[in-house]
């Protein structure tokens, strides 16, 4: 019963484009079919966007294309490709973001101005499977690992003996530096062996 009332509410909402142009519909509605059952239930939110149809004519030539994010009726789920001639025709859905809980592909005969041909589409959303980055030690094998370890600790030594060299070196160019560049002490001059002449000597020539 609730599916002759959703067939008769699109052959009502394109009622007015149909007597237009001739043709019939081949419709699709798509739900999230969250229990899995491959079944549209009672609480089930409909897929308005994510989803791709092709429509393929029965030579299997793709003469038609619709995503749900662009459909006029995506609020309610629905895909719908007006104005079909009669003849046999096929329905493919694709996803990136869901994955079929029922065939994605339809097949149905389309007469000239019969009733919508609707097809229900179920899916549940694709879970992302987490990337792990695989450790050092699950990419290498063990005798590689023992040698790569032997590497490091080789050039860690190798750091520290060269940073000591350089540590020795700056002290031992500073204080030999600063040896050479302190000033010699100062010398008071002398006269030899010649004593001091007294101001109170020279100062007059004594009578004889």
């Amino acid at each position: 019963m609730r599916r002759v009332l959703f067939i008769l509410i699109i052959a009502f909402a394109f009622s007015s484009a149909v007597s237009a142009q001739t043709g019939s519909q081949f419709c699709l509605r798509a739900y999230e079919d969250r229990n899995g059952n491959s079944q549209f239930d009672s609480g089930e939110p409909f897929i308005t966007r994510g989803i791709s149809a092709n429509l393929l004519n029965a030579e299997n030539i793709v003469v038609a294309s619709a995503l749900m994010d662009d459909s006029p009726n995506a609020a309610q789920g629905v895909i719908c490709f007006q104005f079909l001639t009669t003849g046999q025709y096929s329905l493919t859905v694709t996803s990136a973001d869901f994955t079929a809980t029922t065939p994605d592909t339809f097949t149905a005969s389309i007469g000239e101005g019969t009733l919508p041909t609707v097809v229900e589409y179920g899916a549940q959303r694709s879970t992302v499977e987490p990337v792990v980055t695989p450790s050092s030690s699950e990419i290498l094998p063990a005798d590689q690992r023992d040698m790569l370890q032997r590497i490091v600790l080789s050039g860690l030594g190798t750091l520290l003996v060269v940073a000591g060299m350089i540590v020795l070196g700056v002290f031992i160019y500073l204080v030999g530096f600063r040896n050479r560049a302190a000033p010699a002490p100062e010398r008071t001059p002398t006269t030899g062996s010649i004593p001091t002449v007294k101001i109170t000597d020279t100062a007059e020539v004594k009578k004889v």
